[in-house]
């Protein structure tokens, strides 16, 4: 078995502003290392896949800054989608260019910032998950055991195992981001597990798939070359001028009757904002959780940042304080996934674009 991932990099992550801009967005941030997430992501698979065998789909504006944050990777697997139509079209690429890679070759599909450890039992169960998909002719995802009844995140009920002792379920449904009520069964009945928009499958069962259930996607693609190395920006530009946007969930996963999931056993975290810094381990025995030059003092449940200077605070309570250059973010945790309101406000300001 050979492994393919393909690391998806093309979002702006603006709940991550002000350290998150138009050309440095949330996965080129050095978030949980001193270096940028999608660095970590491609470090993650170290062992499991080679540099050669990895490709990367990002913005067409992204793509020198993706190369230099992961330069192990051949220059012309990173891609550069000159619209953004959601992750359905970079799958359907990547299952394209791909088909002709070996009986054995299984392609993975990852996001690139979100939170995962430890490495070792991450790569682990992605290689277990890849042996089902290639020898079921499936389409395996990860499923993430809830923590906490979250509204952000999308749901997967599961079915059976597919034998006995096995993480491996049937899909019984997708769903949909819930309601708090919702969210609160789905914890408490043990069924649902998030889902963590991993992909794994071989390339041949993913084009036969899009094929049955997105086939106006399917008709686009013999038009691409047949080689990701001839690819010309012309051809790509066609394509994402015609493709609708569309995820892969809806395009696919939902309506495929070939679709398995994993229950992982890896923690897992898509880092949707900045409170998602102060969870879990990264956290101190008062809650803070502290990136750059920092000095907490009385402070309980801080989120606390510095992208050079001095952060400093004294007897604060769930606050998330971020400075850079040229910009500072005050904010209470809980509101948190508003900043995008900030964001929103900067874009009708007659200079805001300058902090974009």
């Amino acid at each position: 078995m050979r492994l393919h991932p393909v690391i998806l990099a093309g979002g702006r992550g603006e709940r991550f502003w002000p350290l998150s801009r138009r050309n440095r967005p949330k996965q080129l941030l050095p978030l949980l290392s001193d270096r940028s997430m999608l660095s970590d992501t491609v470090d993650r698979l170290s062992g499991l896949a080679r540099p050669r065998d990895m490709f990367v789909i990002t913005a067409s504006d992204l793509v020198g800054a993706v190369r230099e944050a992961a330069p192990q990777i051949p220059h012309h697997h990173v891609v550069g989608e000159p619209i953004g139509r959601n992750t359905a079209p970079a799958v359907a690429l990547a299952a394209w260019w791909l088909r002709d890679a070996g009986d054995d070759a299984v392609a993975v599909v990852l996001p690139s910032d979100h939170r995962i450890e430890p490495a070792e039992r991450y790569r682990a169960e992605l290689e277990a998950a890849a042996w089902v998909a290639l020898e079921r002719r499936t389409i395996v995802t990860f499923g993430i055991p809830p923590t906490r009844p979250e509204t952000g995140y999308g749901y997967i009920e599961v079915g059976e195992p597919i034998e006995a002792g096995s993480p491996v379920r049937t899909v019984a449904a997708f769903r949909e981001k819930p309601n708090q009520e919702t969210a609160t069964r789905y914890l408490a009945d043990g069924r649902h597990l998030w889902n963590a928009g991993i992909f794994i499958f071989s390339p041949a069962v993913m084009l036969e798939e899009i094929h049955a259930h997105a086939p106006e996607i399917a008709a686009l693609l013999p038009a691409l070359t047949e080689r990701l190395a001839d690819l010309s920006e012309q051809a790509l530009e066609r394509y994402y001028a015609a493709v609708p946007s569309i995820s892969i969930d809806y395009a696919v996963m939902e309506k495929s009757r070939r679709t398995l999931v994993a229950r992982a056993g890896f923690a897992w975290d898509d880092l949707g904002s900045w409170a998602a810094l102060g969870e879990g381990a990264s956290s101190d025995a008062r809650g803070n959780a502290t990136r750059g030059r920092t000095i907490l003092i009385d402070s309980e449940g801080v989120v606390a940042f510095s992208d050079g200077g001095l952060v400093a605070a004294l007897g604060v309570k769930d606050l998330v304080v971020v400075r850079t250059g040229d910009a500072t973010l005050v904010i209470s945790r809980d509101r948190v996934q508003d900043v995008r309101a900030i964001v929103d406000r900067l874009k009708k300001e007659p200079d805001g674009a300058s902090f974009l």
